[in-house]
């Protein structure tokens, strides 16, 4: 059964390369887990938070998208919290790896452990967001494609002797991802090749696709997994890592 609520929109304003929109709602979703947002279009657009707060939640979207067509205190139509969030409860070292256009639903999770490691990959400096948007606590590894700042390469390819990730992943509790799902198979092998008998959910991987029904009845959100053909709207979005590679 799906929850209806409401949200009411505060404010967008731009945080290169996104815009930050800050909604207020009684209704938040945990990282990980997303909403469904009405904002006049055929299919209801997929909200996954990027900040949490008491009073409510904040996006980060692409510059163009429909929510920067709002008014201040104009009333969002939402569906959710929908899906499987993060599990990162009890854990004191993070590894957190993202592509940096695919981010945002892991910002809440950088204080959510007492270390906490972002590997972070973009093609190229300018798409990544700027070093002092991040908790001074949280150890920072860029890696570019062209090189332009960090690793040069990408996550695929950075896996030399000095591979932040690499390192990392041998001494993490826990490692929560949001890549393109194309990376998930390498992330997998890395893990066995890291860690001995990983256990359950030991790295967790956000599948950020299209979910316009939010309960697996339109089949639209179809994923591929060693253990068969899954929904990310109600299996995940969050999947365990080792789902994607043997």
């Amino acid at each position: 059964m799906s929850k209806h609520t409401t949200a009411i929109f505060c404010e967008a304003h731009p945080e290169p390369p996104f815009w930050r929109v800050q909604f207020e709602t009684l209704n938040l979703p945990r990282p990980g887990c997303f909403l469904l947002a009405d904002f006049g279009g055929p299919l209801r657009e997929v909200l996954f938070p990027a900040g949490l707060s008491a009073g409510g939640f904040s996006v980060l979207v692409p510059p163009g998208h429909p929510v920067q067509r709002l008014l201040p205190g104009e009333t969002v139509d939402l569906l959710g919290p929908f899906g499987r969030g993060f599990q990162t409860e009890q854990v004191e070292r993070l590894l957190l790896v993202a592509e940096a256009h695919l981010l945002p639903p892991l910002l809440p999770l950088l204080e959510a452990a007492p270390m906490v490691t972002l590997v972070l990959a973009a093609p190229t400096r300018a798409l990544l967001p700027p070093a002092r948007r991040f908790p001074p606590s949280v150890e920072l590894h860029l890696i570019t494609q062209d090189g332009s700042v960090g690793f040069a390469g990408t996550l695929e390819t950075c896996h030399g002797a000095d591979s932040p990730l690499l390192e990392a992943t041998q001494w993490a509790d826990r490692i929560c991802a949001s890549c393109d799902s194309a990376f998930y198979p390498k992330l997998a092998r890395i893990v066995r090749q890291q860690r001995l008998n990983p256990p359950a959910n030991f790295a967790q991987a956000l599948i950020q696709i299209a979910m316009p029904c939010g309960v697996g009845a339109c089949e639209v959100c179809r994923v591929q997994t060693v253990n068969g053909e899954r929904r990310a709207c109600t299996d995940g979005p969050v999947f365990d890592v080792l789902d994607f590679g043997l």
